[in-house]
């Protein structure tokens, strides 16, 4: 499984995929899940947002699938991983356009807003020996300096809106909204033999 990793990460710390959301469409459609929205990581007090479009059973509580997974598994004595969210919500359509050439390697996936201020402080995804997943990532609104910076190992990130992006999430990264709200889709894909040669046979051309 190592290996397969290696083989992402050897075209970059982050690149562009020809897969892509219709951003007119998305951000029309997201308005009928405005009362879904629910406080991303509630044990920390950080303006951020979360709209799940994977969960552990289909549903848009947003618990525990918008709770950090480490945290809740020390505390309910569980071994969830991110491959464990995987159920489909009601608003899946969001992406299903790009996303659903992965199935069946989807894992948890959410949109993300961040308000001013809101912020990922300084954190890598993995910790572990053994990577069982990996992250994508659709830029969907103020993604871009200078009203979001995403830094990755020390690299200020720029994107191009409603592209699906590989992003290594191993390497330390942070993500801070600095005017306005941005918004993000976060999607965590089973690590096979499958996706990952779905996401090289749809390498962008920069």
């Amino acid at each position: 499984m190592q290996n397969l990793y290696e083989i992402l990460t050897r075209y970059g710390l982050y690149y562009k995929l020809n897969l892509s959301v219709d951003l007119n469409e998305f951000i029309d459609k997201i308005k009928l899940f405005e009362n879904h929205w629910v406080q991303y990581n509630p044990r920390k007090n950080i303006k951020r947002y979360g709209l799940s479009l994977t969960s552990l059973d289909g549903g848009m509580s947003g618990y525990p699938d918008l709770d950090s997974i480490k945290e809740y598994n020390e505390l309910n004595n569980l071994e969830l991983e991110e491959i464990d969210f995987k159920e489909k919500t009601i608003a899946w359509d969001l992406v299903s356009s790009c996303l659903d050439i992965f199935d069946p390697d989807i894992a948890r996936t959410h949109v993300i807003k961040q308000p001013f201020g809101g912020m990922f402080p300084p954190h890598r995804d993995e910790y572990s020996r053994e990577i069982l997943s990996y992250r994508l990532f659709i830029p969907i609104k103020n993604c871009n300096p200078p009203n979001n910076y995403f830094i990755l190992d020390e690299r200020i990130l720029h994107f191009d809106y409603g592209h699906v992006y590989f992003i290594d999430t191993c390497k330390e990264h942070t993500v801070f909204t600095t005017v306005g709200e941005s918004m993000f889709v976060v999607v965590n894909m089973k690590l096979s033999e499958k996706s990952v040669d779905t996401v090289l046979s749809n390498l962008a051309v920069s």
